[in-house]
């Protein structure tokens, strides 16, 4: 079964990934998918570290987190 990895609305399904840590998994994508280094990993919807093994069959998501909610505290 593939591995599918994506970052935004570009996407890669191969067999060669499984197996492969996340550090891997993004040096061998980063080109192709035009993955910044700033870009968090999600494996099958959940936050992966760059040491994390890649199973057979995984979703592999790179994501760029646009901002945080909040107030911002203001000076006087």
């Amino acid at each position: 079964m593939a591995v599918t990895v994506r970052h935004g609305v570009n996407s890669i399904s191969s067999d060669s990934v499984a197996g492969k840590t996340v550090a891997e998994v993004r040096e061998q994508v980063e080109e192709v998918l035009n993955v910044p280094d700033s870009a968090q990993v999600r494996v099958n919807g959940a936050p992966a570290d760059e040491a994390d093994t890649i199973a057979d069959g995984a979703t592999v998501e790179f994501v760029k987190v646009a901002g945080e909610k909040g107030s911002v505290a203001r000076s006087s």
